[in-house]
């Protein structure tokens, strides 16, 4: 075995332009994508089927760029690299300091959407004595220095007065500091006296969803009484803007099968009413088997949200980044020790997926102990990607978030069937880089 290698975080492929061959590398644990001459390309590929490399066959230059890049690497690298990212997967899962709720204040909601998973499940407030065993909960954290909240529901600000309390009970009864709050939330109820709060409580993020145009999404987003809610959102997020400018306002447009057609029209109208004020991102319905081991015919699996993909960059209507990122972080609050997902009555879960099944409750806000110990354990232990070894070999490690902790523990425990791996995967990592250089190329022409 010589000194260097060739990084099994390396891709090579090919591509066509102009009826000319183009030479691609890509490395997954840089992010590097490059264009290398025919004869660099075939020494690499050369030296990956021997699995050594010959240092003569490069200048010292090419050389040095493709160590820099991590294309070539010594023995041992990658195998580093991974039991770097289990410890930092370790670190950040049990890290005491913080503690991260996301916390419904209600599971009821104004809204009557069809595909929505809640709507079979009761609706609850939460109390005051509720908020009294949040607060102590959150105080019996004593290594807990710091807490972030994700607003959830049901639609949380059906409950916008219980919201209210609990941040001035955290801000004055807690120890430790809210510094961080997202919500989740259809945007109806988003008016100014909510907007004024969140000036003196503010904050990072706010997640609206709006199904396509207006008649689209007001045959699927409408009240209970039938009325749609299209304009209505719209002028909030104006107000939002306007009121709330350090707040990031994504919109979810959620996709199945058969409204796919406005996602492009959808984005149009709302970059060109606020240019530069939102991010916009399709939600892929995802509809579950009664057994939750499956997705049904009618949900958007991988494939689809590839075709969806395809579908919208050979209709050049919108942008799409196709690019991978680098992944910082690989967990959720299904994974993380001192994360929960809080229901109106206190019950605690460590998944969204969860809320509101009894069977799937680990504890409550009003006792130390878990009520289900057992459940706990297999999403701490069993739901991080560190438990998968095929994860620990895979090339797309660098660039995953290490899929759903949710069905991970499904397929384990529960005869799930779920594919959880990354659309990159799926969709062929080569496919989605020749339309990322297809396009710089074309870009850098115009330019």
């Amino acid at each position: 075995m010589g000194d260097y290698t060739i990084s099994r975080y390396t891709s090579l492929f090919t591509t066509k332009r102009n009826n000319t061959d183009e030479f691609l590398i890509y490395s997954s644990i840089t992010n590097c994508f490059i264009n290398v001459s025919e004869d660099v390309f075939q020494k690499i590929n050369l030296a990956r089927k021997n699995g050594n490399i010959n240092k003569s066959l490069f200048s010292k230059n090419t050389f040095e760029f493709l160590k820099e890049a991590k294309i070539i690497v010594a023995p041992t690298a990658d195998d580093a690299f991974v039991r770097q990212c289990e410890i930092d997967t370790y670190i950040s899962n049990y890290a005491s300091s913080h503690m991260s709720l996301s916390l419904a204040p209600t599971s009821s909601c104004n809204f009557v959407c069809p595909y929505c998973y809640e709507k079979s499940k009761p609706n609850n407030t939460m109390s005051d004595s509720a908020i009294d065993s949040l607060i102590k909960f959150i105080n019996g954290h004593e290594q807990v220095k710091t807490v972030g909240i994700t607003w959830y529901g049901g639609e949380p600000l059906v409950a916008f007065e219980t919201i209210k309390k609990i941040v001035e009970r955290i801000d004055s009864d807690c120890r430790t500091k809210l510094i961080s709050q997202d919500i989740v939330t259809n945007g109806y109820n988003f008016n100014d006296k909510v907007i004024e709060f969140f000036k003196c409580h503010p904050l990072n993020r706010i997640q609206i969803t709006i199904d396509g145009p207006e008649e689209e999404h007001n045959k699927l987003r409408k009240l209970a009484n039938g009325k749609g809610t299209y304009n209505r959102i719209i002028s909030n997020i104006s107000s939002i803007i306007q009121g709330l400018p350090d707040t990031h306002v994504v919109i979810r447009v959620n996709i199945g099968k058969d409204n796919q057609d406005g996602y492009s029209i959808l984005c149009k109208e709302l970059q060109e009413r606020f240019p530069n004020k939102i991010s916009v991102y399709p939600g892929f319905i995802r509809i579950h088997d009664e057994n939750q081991t499956h997705l049904v015919c009618d949900s958007m699996e991988q494939k689809d949200a590839i075709a969806f993909y395809e579908k919208l960059e050979n209709e050049g209507s919108i942008n799409i980044d196709y690019y991978p990122h680098l992944c910082q972080k690989r967990g959720c609050v299904a994974t993380c020790s001192t994360a929960y997902v809080v229901g109106p009555l206190g019950e605690l879960y460590k998944c969204w997926n969860d809320m509101g099944n009894e069977e799937m409750i680990v504890g409550n806000i009003a006792s130390e102990k878990l009520i289900r110990p057992d459940l706990y354990n297999q999403y701490m232990v069993e739901g991080p990607w560190i438990s998968d070894d095929d994860c620990k070999k895979c090339f797309f490690l660098p660039i995953c978030s290490g899929g759903c902790a949710w069905q991970r523990v499904r397929n384990k425990f529960h005869g799930g069937l779920y594919n959880f791996c990354s659309i990159y995967k799926e969709g062929g990592i080569d496919k989605f880089l020749k339309l990322y250089y297809n396009k710089s190329i074309a870009l850098n022409k115009k330019s």
